[in-house]
């Protein structure tokens, strides 16, 4: 039987369940049925489905305060968590491993009574920026979505010279993110 074969006898089957059954069973019969014919259409004969494990998310956080310079990528050096790789504690850049719209939020914390400006970074083009100036620290904190294809990247970076502030011990900066739909 080929594929197409397949689901034609996969819906049929599931056009005689519906309105025989409750709405719940309905469901549960049909996203059976669709999840059969995704795995006898993969190659690897898995389900493309995505789960909580392959869901793409990342926490991570900056453990030593930093001065990245104007335009410069903040290094959140400490991965908290990173299904699907997207984030690379090297570059510190968010890859995105598939389509879709993702949510990110990051906070940071100036040095007291300093300025620090800092942004998002969609592909290299500012999204949203955060200004902070007080006369003691200062946190700011931004949640942003983005509809991101394959292979687009998202950072956080500084304008200006100023210092981005955090402790080991006590982590004030983070940035974080994660496939919604």
């Amino acid at each position: 039987m080929n594929f197409y074969t397949t689901v034609l006898t996969l819906l049929l089957s599931a056009e005689i369940v519906m309105g025989s059954c409750d709405t719940k069973l309905e469901c549960s019969l049909l996203g059976d049925l669709v999840e059969m014919a995704l795995k006898h259409k993969s190659p690897d004969k898995g389900c493309q489905c995505l789960s909580r494990t392959t869901i793409p998310a990342f926490q991570s956080m900056l453990t030593k305060a930093q001065t990245p310079g104007n335009n410069g990528v903040i290094k959140f050096d400490k991965v908290i968590i990173n299904t699907q790789k997207g984030y690379n504690p090297t570059t510190v850049i968010f890859t995105a491993p598939v389509a879709g719209v993702y949510q990110f939020s990051y906070t940071v914390m100036s040095l007291s009574g300093k300025h620090l400006i800092v942004y998002i970074s969609h592909n290299n083009i500012r999204q949203q920026t955060t200004w902070l100036k007080g006369s003691s620290y200062e946190t700011g904190t931004a949640n942003f979505i983005l509809h991101l294809k394959k292979g687009d990247q998202v950072a956080v970076k500084s304008v200006d010279n100023y210092t981005i502030h955090t402790d080991k011990n006590y982590p004030f900066s983070l940035f974080s993110g994660y496939l919604i739909a």
